[in-house]
C-alpha cells in the first residue's frame, strides 16, 4: 500500500540524517556493517581499526541512532 511505502520512506530518510550526524568512524563501520553485512573482523581489515574498536563504534553509533530516532 502506498501509505506504507511512503512511511517506509520517510523513515529511511529520517535514519540516513541521523547516520549523517555521527562521526565519520562510526558512520563508515555502521554502512559495513548494515549495507554490506560485514563481520567485525571484515570490517577490521578494511578500516584498520581492531576488532573491539570496531565493535565499540558499532555499539555507541546504534545506541546513538536509536536515542535520537525514538527520543
Amino acid at each position: 500500500d502506498q501509505l506504507q511505502q511512503l512511511e517506509s520512506l520517510e523513515t529511511a530518510l529520517s535514519a540516513k540524517q541521523l547516520l549523517n550526524k555521527l562521526p565519520d568512524q562510526q558512520q563508515e563501520v555502521i554502512r559495513l556493517k548494515v549495507a554490506h553485512e560485514l563481520s567485525y573482523r571484515e570490517i577490521s581489515d578494511i578500516t584498520g581499526l581492531t576488532v573491539s574498536n570496531v565493535g565499540y563504534l558499532l555499539h555507541t553509533g546504534l545506541k546513538s541512532l536509536r536515542e535520537q530516532f525514538t527520543g
